[in-house]
């Protein structure tokens, strides 16, 4: 057995206790994201295409990115900073590669069960079904976006200690993530200054690429690319930092 097979088991053993919670929190999430942005923005954002439909794709990245986010953060914050496991797993065989390896696996997993749920949900409230092209398309585009989120979540899972300057950070982070990358607005409607820093940063196309295919246009692979280089420099800088904190790797 792998030295990080008993962390996985655990965190298995820990999601079965709260499997309730945590699918009625992955169902809810996209509603309320729906209700209360999408809904209101419908009434004031005009677009060739219908506009529920479009901003679908904001409800997926902000819901699956954000959860990808908070559960490598707070993961991470609960070993190093709240119980103190880091001593016992320092101790044992798993080494820093290993342990934010687990941390951001299960960042993934439930940022992808997330944007399951938020495809069915936006499927089904706005009454738009995809192909199985598209979804995978849109699929592989997503499982970019939060495996970037889920290695930035352990970056502030372990540099921020303070409980109040982390929930800050986070809702900073969502804001950002809602109304500031042309998620929910389109670039058409930030101010050409803003709209020119955003177009050159990847992460942003990427996004722009789950909504070209809601809208059927081309994607650009470029950035695709850029963003995955992205998040090796996240990876290899995080693990500098916790070579500094913890031990070697």
């Amino acid at each position: 057995m792998t030295p990080i097979m008993p962390m996985l088991k655990r965190d298995w053993i820990e999601f079965r206790k709260h499997t309730i919670f945590t699918i009625l929190f992955w169902a809810l999430m996209p509603i309320l994201i729906h209700t209360f942005i999408s809904i209101p923005l419908s009434r004031l954002i005009f677009m060739d295409i219908r506009y529920l439909n479009w901003s679908a794709a904001g409800v997926w990245i902000t819901t699956a990115g954000m959860i990808a986010f908070l559960e490598s953060a707070n993961r991470l914050r609960k070993i190093h900073f709240e119980t103190r496991q880091i001593d016992a797993i320092l101790q044992s065989p798993v080494t820093n590669l290993e342990l934010l390896s687990v941390i951001m696996l299960r960042g993934v997993i439930f940022g992808l069960c997330q944007f399951g749920f938020a495809l069915c949900i936006t499927s089904t409230l706005n009454h738009e079904y995809f192909g199985i092209t598209n979804i995978l398309f849109i699929t592989i585009q997503m499982l970019v976006i939060i495996l970037f989120f889920s290695a930035l979540g352990t970056i502030f899972g372990l540099m921020i200690s303070n409980t109040m300057i982390f929930i800050q950070s986070s809702f900073i982070l969502f804001l950002l993530l809602s109304l500031g990358m042309g998620t929910f607005i389109p670039m058409s409607y930030y101010p050409d200054r803003f709209t020119s820093i955003l177009s050159n940063i990847p992460l942003t196309i990427v996004f722009e690429n789950v909504q070209a295919i809601i809208t059927h246009d081309p994607i650009q692979w470029v950035s695709f690319f850029l963003t995955i280089g992205l998040i090796f420099i996240i990876v290899i800088v995080t693990l500098i930092i916790s070579h500094n904190i913890f031990r070697k790797i």
